[in-house]
């Protein structure tokens, strides 16, 4: 009887404590829960009632499985009171949104997305990457507009908006398309000196602020514009000293917009405005010097060194002999009779070489090319790794080059040293494993033209057999058994094409030899001359040279006599074909490596002479 009153009690409390809604008025918000059944709660009431006469402060903790937070029960019964409230939208998540439509090429819709979402969720970042999307996809007066838009929304522009801006803007070409943006990179650089000021005021220690990066961008926008002239005015307001200085990457963008000077000049045939670049160069060059006097951690690095080299290149002879100068102090390279150093010097690598060797061949000493190549061939240490890329396939692009001219002076035996160059390049290339050893294509046409200058036959059939894998030297005087070729890893095996072919017939007409004449037409016909006579993608003034040596040699064989009927069949269907290939390439313009040519002896002492004049004329000047 006791049980079931006990029963009829609990039962009448819940119901009671159900309608009066009795946990509105509890403050530690802890309540029954409502679901569970009229037994099963008077059983665990009871129950939870009996542990807790020991522990009083338990009730009050929630102890019992059938106790939920307020929260909860209110969350069940869809109080809107217990929902929690959303997550705010972060400034990264933000700009994980906004490059997610660029990549789908909805940019309108992300700038929409940035400008309609609260102020919480955006900052600088979060506007840069905005920027820098639209500079990606070239909308240049989008992203202007978008930096006057960020600070007028009260977001201050910090030295990476700046750097992003003139990045993007630094990528165009065609400038005179896009004058407007050119006026926009002039007001960023303005807005940007405005920003520095305010850094050194305000936040003088803020190293990561203070960056000359900008400043090097527009430098590169200037020279790529034509306005050298405010490069100067760029520099001469930069402080002297301090973190604005200038460094290694402002001067290397103004050599690399000097050069940039002198090759429109030479387009345009300017000689003074290509001097006067020059001469600018060696300016800046004497103003670095006077930095780093001042700047014990100024330091050089190769890529500073080679540009420069490559901006004095263009100049006058006097400005040609400052860039030996800087070779030697800075790079260790010493000319015939100079103190020669015990080791290579940190700066040279294959940027200052290839700058080295471009100079001498635009002097026209082409004996300094060779030179300086054997000094550093000499000096490599195989076994560090490092060395083994001093010298890849564009510096024996430019040796050969060399030979090449002097083959053209009649200075004999080059035509040698050309293929133990190349023997040079495949030999090390087979050890070390260096691709960029390997010769290319043009490489191989240098040595032939060098062979075809020196008359030399042999040689030229070396170097054929070295390019092609062909054993050209299989050659009979019959001609009636096709050469075999060589198996060799993929790519080694070049083909045969009609600059290769041209220069064999060259040489061999060269050397006045009917066997080689023979042996020229041997290979002629097993390359399938005729195919190559008609490929009109290859260059017509070396289809127009293949014609006309192939007539001539077919013509001396003819008159040598001596020919079977089948090669006269032949030959005469090669003549009659390079009979239309000459009308149809008639004026085709000459390759300049055809056209180069060395002056007289006389003429490189005159110049040599001119030098020396003037230095010591400004010497004399200095003294007095």
């Amino acid at each position: 009887m006791i049980s079931s009153q006990s029963r009829r009690t609990a039962r009448n409390v819940i119901l009671k404590l159900k309608q009066n809604n009795w946990w509105r008025s509890i403050a530690s918000g802890i309540t029954i829960d409502s679901s569970l059944e009229p037994k099963q709660g008077s059983s665990l009431l009871g129950r939870a009632s009996g542990r807790h006469q020991g522990h009083p402060d338990k009730a009050r903790a929630g102890g019992p499985s059938n106790f939920r937070s307020r929260a909860q029960l209110d969350k069940r019964q869809g109080n809107g009171e217990g929902v929690q409230k959303k997550r705010l939208l972060k400034p990264y998540d933000l700009s994980i949104q906004l490059k997610s439509l660029c990549r789908e090429g909805d940019l309108d819709g992300a700038i929409e997305r940035l400008k309609s979402t609260p102020r919480d969720a955006q900052n600088i970042a979060v506007w840069n990457t905005m920027i820098s999307e639209c500079l990606s996809a070239e909308r240049y007066q989008l992203s202007y507009d978008l930096f006057v838009d960020m600070k007028r929304r009260g977001f201050s522009p910090n030295s990476i908006t700046f750097s992003t801006m003139l990045s993007g803007i630094s990528l165009i070409k065609d400038w005179p398309k896009y004058s407007k943006q050119l006026q926009n990179a002039h007001s960023l650089y303005e807005s940007y000196l405005k920003h520095l000021e305010s850094v050194k005021f305000h936040e003088a220690d803020n190293s990561k602020e203070l960056s000359l990066q900008p400043l090097v961008l527009y430098i590169q926008i200037l020279g790529d514009a034509g306005e050298y002239h405010k490069i100067f005015d760029v520099y001469f307001a930069m402080d002297q000293e301090g973190p604005l200085a200038p460094d290694r990457f402002v001067f290397t963008a103004m050599f690399k917009a000097i050069s940039a000077r002198q090759k429109r000049s030479v387009t345009d045939g300017e000689t003074s405005t290509r001097n006067d670049a020059a001469s600018d160069a060696k300016h800046v060059w004497m103003q670095m010097e006077k930095v780093m006097q001042r700047n014990p951690d100024f330091f050089l690095d190769p890529g500073l060194i080679a540009t420069a080299i490559r901006a004095l290149t263009r100049g006058s002879p006097n400005d040609q002999s400052f860039a030996f100068t800087i070779i030697h102090d800075q790079l260790g390279l010493s000319k015939p009779g100079e103190d020669v150093p015990k080791r290579l010097s940190n700066n040279l690598n294959a940027w200052t070489l290839d700058a080295t060797l471009q100079l001498c061949n635009a002097m026209q000493k082409h004996r300094l090319t060779v030179h300086f190549t054997r000094q550093v061939m000499e000096k490599i240490n195989w076994d560090k790794v490092w060395m083994r890329y001093l010298i890849d396939s564009n510096h024996i692009h430019k040796l050969l080059r060399a030979y090449a001219g002097l083959a053209a002076l009649g200075s004999l035996n080059e035509s040698s040293e050309a293929l133990g160059a190349l023997e040079w390049s495949v030999q090390n290339d087979i050890i070390y494993h260096l691709p960029k050893l390997t010769p290319t294509a043009q490489s191989y046409h240098l040595a032939l033209m060098t062979c075809c200058r020196s008359a030399d036959w042999p040689t030229a059939v070396r170097v054929y057999e070295l390019m092609t894998g062909v054993e050209a030297s299989q050659f009979e005087s019959g001609g009636s058994r096709s050469p075999t070729v060589k198996k060799r890893s993929k790519g080694k095996n070049l083909p045969t094409d009609v600059e290769t072919i041209s220069f064999l017939l060259r040489t061999a007409l060269a050397a006045n030899n009917v066997t080689y004449i023979q042996h020229a037409m041997w290979l002629a016909d097993f390359a399938r001359v005729d195919a190559l006579l008609n490929d009109e993608h290859t260059t017509a003034f070396y289809r127009s040279k293949l014609a006309s040596t192939l007539m001539e040699a077919t013509k001396r064989l003819q008159e040598a006599g001596g020919l079977t009927q089948e090669q006269e069949k032949t030959w005469s269907s090669y003549r009659s074909l390079a009979r239309q290939v000459l009308k149809s390439t008639r004026g085709s313009p000459t390759p300049g490596v055809e056209e180069e040519r060395l002056g007289n002896i006389r003429t490189l002492v005159d110049m040599d002479n001119y030098v020396a004049f003037e230095m010591a004329s400004r010497s004399t000047k200095s003294r007095t």
